[in-house]
Order: structure tokens, then C-alpha cells, then sequence
């Protein structure tokens, strides 16, 4: 009887560049080290399975470029195609780390040179702010220092959250890039989600730039959806800023209410929704206008600094700057106050005016404490009938 024997050898090459390492074997040690390996075998071998998987890569100095881990690893020496669990890495810049991936499962190509991550995969950007992408599927290319997210990838920094249906992450130039109708949003009490065309961001500098058209929309409890528009938008995620390119409109249809704007900023990390150029309001009846302005979300008060004018049917009211709080609908102006009613001509004068708000819009004001110049013109009496006038708006 004759006995055939099956002999699988291995020939190691080195490579400055690439080291790939498999732990011991389950039924035999082996040490496989280098960025090639050539196997010759009369019969196709069966995938080993290896304890350990240590793929790294290290740059023309010596400093590590980037390096890969798993605790147990099926290799397939013919087709050079290990399939490993609970994947961890790291990626480095000039030397150190800058980046972390995880991963439940991956397939790594060809010793390295694609590296397809599955499951929940996460990659997170050391220091102090740091920024986090997640996706189910991110296909690696190391050499080409690029990454390709196609199923669900999220990215968050801060109060600041943006989903697409398909990213792209350049790992040297430290670009993410969002294609296929990303998504802003806000995570705090603002609730703002912008949709855009397409968006780049730079995690080092957190440089966000927004094609539009921007769509968006904040839900608020008290009078639904308010709609907001722009044509693009930057931004910086480190600073938690959105800033709105001209011109930028905001409605609110639960309140007949309507924005006209320029350049407008969003806080996310204050809530504060301002502009230093001139607008428009409407709200119902009542149409506001000024030179900036600013909303303030936890003191829910909306400020005009300078130059600003309420005027409604019969009425209007001038002022260096007012204030509005949009909770309980007081109003207040500051500083050179005059108010006009067609009705008797009627002006005052006053340094502060307080009131309130309705419901249409109408404001119905005020002077506590504070010394009022009136001037009024009084019609010639009627002989006989009674008096028609209708009651004004402002009451003082």
C-alpha cells in the first residue's frame, strides 16, 4: 500500500513597509511575517485558524502609518484572505495616534490591501473633542489612505450630528466627505435638522462646508414646525457654529409668522440663532424690523439691538432696541421709545415701554414707572350720535 503525502510550504518575503503577523496556530505554530506570500500546493489547503491577527504598516521612517488586531483570525493562504472578529485598530499621524477603529468582523484582502470592516464599525478621532464615525459597512484601501462608507454612516461632534447614505473619508488630507442627501442635526433643545446636497468636513480644523439648497426644519411644542431655507452654509464643529449664507428665511405657519434675514449664525452650543444685518418679521398683524438680531433659546427672548420698529394696522413703534420672549409673549423696548397711533394722531414719548403680545399679533404696551410724553389730536365734536372711534391696539 502506498501512502500519498499532502505538503503545503511557504516562502517569506520581507517588506520595510508591511508586517503581517498570525499568533500560533490551533493545531500547529507558524509565524508568517512580510507583505507577500508565495504558496505552491498540490491540494487546495483548508483554511487555518489562527489566534491572533497583527496587520500593521509603518512609513519610510520607521513611524507606524497604521496597524490592525483581531483575537482569532480564519486564514486562507491560497487566496491570502484572513476573515477575523472583533476587529480593533488604530490609524497614526507623524507617529502618533490619532485615529481608533473597532469592528465586529472584517475580511482583510490580499495581506492588507483592502480591508472590508462589518457590523457596527466605529472610528473616532482622539483628543479633547473628539469626533466619531460610525457605519455597519466601511471598505479600508490603506495604501491609497482612503476609506468608502455605504451603509448608514453617521458622524457627531458635540451637539453636532451629520448622516448621509454614503461617505467617503480621505485618511492624509483628514476630509470626510458626505454624499447622497446628508443630514444636519442639532442634539440639543433646538431640535434644527438641515438638509443639504452634499458636505465636506475637516475633523483637525472642524471646518463644515454645506452645498444646498438647505432645507430645514425645528419642531416646537407650542406651534409645531418652523421651515427654514438658505442656499448653503459653514460651519465649524469645534466651535459648534452654522453659519446660514444670504438670504436665509425662516416660517412659522402655527403662527402666521415669517423671517427674512441675511447672514445668519447658529450656536448650537448656546442655542442662539443671531444676525448682525438688517431683517424682516411678520407675525401675524404685527410686522418687526431692526438691524440684527437675537434669539436666545434657554431664555426664549428674541433681541433687536438697534434700530427697531414694530408696526401693525393703526399703529407703530420706534425704539433703539426691544426685546420679545416668545414664552410668555412680553415686550419690552429700550431707549428713545416713540409710539404713533393714527387714532387721535397720537404720539408718545418714553425711555421704556413695556407690554404684551397677543394672540394676532397685536401688541398692547405700557410705561410703569417711567415718565411718558403724550401729544394728542382731538377731532372737532360731533353735534349728536354716539362716539364710533374703535378701541386702538396699544393701551397706555
Amino acid at each position: 500500500m502506498t501512502t500519498t503525502a499532502v505538503t503545503t510550504t511557504a516562502r517569506v518575503q520581507w517588506c520595510p513597509l508591511l508586517a503581517l503577523s498570525l499568533g500560533a496556530l490551533v493545531s500547529l505554530p507558524m509565524l508568517l511575517v512580510g507583505c507577500g506570500t508565495q504558496v505552491s500546493k498540490e491540494e487546495p489547503a483548508q483554511p487555518f485558524v489562527f489566534r491572533s491577527l497583527n496587520l500593521r504598516q509603518k512609513d519610510s521612517s520607521g513611524r507606524p502609518l497604521w496597524e490592525l488586531t483581531s483575537p482569532e483570525v480564519r486564514y486562507d493562504l491560497g487566496r491570502r484572505v484572513a476573515q477575523a472578529r472583533d476587529l480593533r485598530g488604530t490609524i497614526y499621524a507623524k507617529g502618533k495616534p490619532l485615529y481608533r477603529i473597532t469592528a465586529s468582523s472584517g475580511t482583510v484582502i490580499n495581506d492588507g490591501e483592502v480591508v472590508q470592516l462589518e457590523g457596527p464599525t466605529r472610528l473616532q478621532r482622539l483628543g479633547p473633542k473628539p469626533l466619531v464615525v460610525t457605519s455597519t459597512r466601511v471598505r479600508w484601501y490603506p495604501k491609497q489612505e482612503r476609506m468608502e462608507l455605504d451603509r448608514s454612516p453617521r458622524a457627531s461632534q458635540g451637539a453636532l450630528l451629520v448622516s448621509a447614505r454614503r461617505a467617503r473619508f480621505w485618511i492624509k488630507q483628514d476630509k470626510l466627505e458626505l454624499r447622497g442627501d446628508p443630514l444636519l442635526e442639532g442634539s440639543g433643545a433646538v431640535g434644527l435638522k438641515l438638509a443639504l446636497s452634499s458636505a465636506d468636513w475637516f475633523p483637525t480644523t472642524g471646518q463644515l462646508i454645506g452645498r444646498g439648497p438647505v432645507r430645514g426644519e425645528r419642531r416646537l411644542a407650542a406651534s409645531g414646525v418652523q421651515k427654514l431655507s438658505a442656499p448653503s452654509l459653514t460651519g465649524n464643529s469645534l466651535l459648534q457654529l452654522i453659519d446660514l449664507q444670504a438670504p436665509v428665511q425662516v416660517l412659522d405657519p402655527g403662527r402666521k409668522g415669517r423671517l427674512d434675514a441675511s447672514h445668519t449664525r447658529l450656536d448650537l452650543a448656546r442655542e442662539r440663532l443671531s444676525s448682525a444685518y438688517p431683517f424682516t418679521a411678520v407675525l401675524d398683524q404685527s410686522r418687526l424690523s431692526g438691524t440684527g438680531f437675537e434669539a436666545i433659546g434657554p431664555s426664549h427672548t428674541l433681541v433687536v439691538p438697534l434700530n427697531c420698529r414694530l408696526t401693525q394696522p393703526t399703529d407703530s413703534l420706534f425704539a433703539n432696541s426691544c426685546s420679545w420672549n416668545w414664552q410668555t409673549n412680553q415686550i419690552e423696548a429700550l431707549g428713545a421709545v416713540e409710539l404713533r397711533r393714527t387714532a387721535l394722531a397720537q404720539v408718545t414719548r418714553s425711555q421704556r415701554l413695556q407690554g404684551v403680545l397677543t394672540k394676532q399679533g397685536m401688541a398692547v404696551v405700557s410705561s410703569p414707572g417711567a415718565r411718558v410724553e403724550s401729544r394728542v389730536t382731538l377731532p372737532p365734536r360731533a353735534r349728536s350720535g354716539p362716539d364710533s372711534r374703535k378701541p386702538v391696539p396699544f393701551a397706555l
